[in-house]
């Protein structure tokens, strides 16, 4: 809404061309474009669940990623990239006009997490450690 009020953006549509107005719940993850990013990191994380209004998200992801677990730190950084990635696809929209589909977004997530965990892993030999690390491209401890 600044943006408009200032003048540097002609429209309060979404940039996802949904036919959407743009607001902070719309953009996480009210969007069908961001949605399907969400749905598919939600999926990487093994997690089933409908999305939630952006607040509701923000208190999941607080409750469900507490302390320096392996799975948690996954859900934490899940979580920080997409906001960002999608955050960065929509300033490219406006700004560059360029555009990625939503499996590249995906990607992007992806890398960054499993590149933050490949140094730091504290996964353990357990099915749902190696589950996750399939999932996100981290290499699976050895003994």
């Amino acid at each position: 809404d600044k943006l408009v009020d200032v003048g540097v953006l002609q429209t309060a549509h979404c940039v996802f061309h949904c036919g959407e107005l743009e607001s902070t719940d719309h953009l996480f993850f009210q969007c069908s474009f961001s949605a399907n990013v969400w749905l598919d990191v939600l999926r990487l994380c093994n997690i089933s669940r409908p999305i939630l209004p952006w607040a509701n998200e923000v208190l999941w992801m607080s409750a469900h990623a507490k302390g320096n677990q392996f799975h948690h730190r996954i859900r934490k950084l899940a979580f920080a990239a997409t906001v960002y990635h999608i955050w960065l696809e929509r300033n490219r929209r406006c700004f560059n006009n360029r555009f990625l589909p939503p499996q590249e977004i995906v990607l992007k997530v992806r890398m960054e997490v499993s590149g933050k965990l490949t140094t730091a892993n504290n996964a353990q030999k357990d099915d749902r450690h190696h589950g996750l690390c399939i999932n996100w491209g981290i290499p699976i401890p050895s003994d």
